[in-house]
């Protein structure tokens, strides 16, 4: 493994938007206590119809979740999830919700004034980026799932791929294992893995919809995953092949390995995870 070098580090640029969005009262008051107002917030991306929401220039820990009235329940779910997990790692803080007048839903999170996304890999390096990642699963996987009411199984992820096959959202892979599939074709394999493998007997809480620009990293070592709207109780194995896939695109596949050795060999079966390779690459 080539020795960890940190990169010059700086906060993702912010795009101001033409329009200050409308917030809920809890929402503007969170961010006038960080000292942030509505037109600070510039929108960095928008994601299942979440817009997320930065101050440019400002050095707050905090960000903004907003959708648009009409049908927020991308963001709704995305807040369920969020109360139940309480701010444990790698989850952020709920700091504040609240509904605007004009029926649109915000939530303000903690978010490091300079985290970045993982679609470039961890501002201290490939290492770090591995014991991060393993660490973070860990700690979500291992969280008590008692009374825990959000499903991630097979069947429910096997419905949202179905969704998204039917609005063409599935792009299709250019090279690789899965190029010159459609996403109909790969979704019939994956079935076929599964009902050899057969579903998982140790559901844990997963976020089942990992991917770089949702895995946010801050050079304190901290890791903040955000997308959490398909999270629930599921197999393991979706998140593992989520990270396994992301490891490879940046380093290619030896971090592989090392991953699984971080995260324990004893919790991770080999065919679980080539065939869940496939689901996250359905779900991404």
């Amino acid at each position: 493994m080539p020795p960890a070098t940190a990169r010059a580090y700086r906060s993702p640029p912010v795009e101001m938007t033409a329009h200050v969005r409308a917030l809920g009262p809890g929402v503007r008051a969170a961010m006038h206590d960080r000292g942030v107002t509505a037109d600070d917030l510039g929108e960095v991306t928008v994601d299942r119809g979440v817009a997320l929401l930065r101050p440019g220039g400002a050095d707050a820990d905090l960000a903004v979740l907003h959708q648009p009235g009409g049908t927020p329940w991308a963001l709704l779910d995305e807040i369920d999830r969020l109360l139940w997990l309480a701010g444990a790692a790698p989850a952020p803080d709920l700091i504040a919700t609240g509904r605007a007048d004009d029926g649109s839903e915000a939530a303000a999170i903690r978010l490091g004034s300079v985290a970045d996304t993982a679609e470039h890999g961890h501002p201290m390096g490939p290492e770090a980026l591995v014991q991060t990642l393993a660490t973070s699963l860990l700690a979500l996987h291992d969280r008590p799932t008692d009374h825990c009411p959000f499903v991630a199984d097979t069947a429910a992820l096997r419905a949202v791929v179905d969704r998204r096959v039917e609005a063409a959202e599935i792009a299709e892979a250019a090279d690789g294992p899965y190029a010159g599939r459609s996403a109909t074709e790969l979704a019939a394999i994956f079935d076929d893995l599964i009902d050899e493998l057969g579903e998982s007997h140790e559901p844990v809480f997963v976020h089942a919809a990992l991917r770089p620009d949702r895995i946010w990293l801050d050079p304190d070592g901290t890791a903040t995953f955000l997308g959490w709207q398909w999270s629930g109780l599921g197999d393991r194995h979706v998140d593992l092949a989520a990270v396994a896939t992301l490891l490879t695109r940046l380093h290619g596949p030896a971090l592989v390995a090392p991953f699984v050795e971080a995260y324990g060999f004893d919790r991770v079966d080999i065919r679980r995870l080539d065939a869940h390779q496939l689901l996250a690459h359905l779900l991404s």
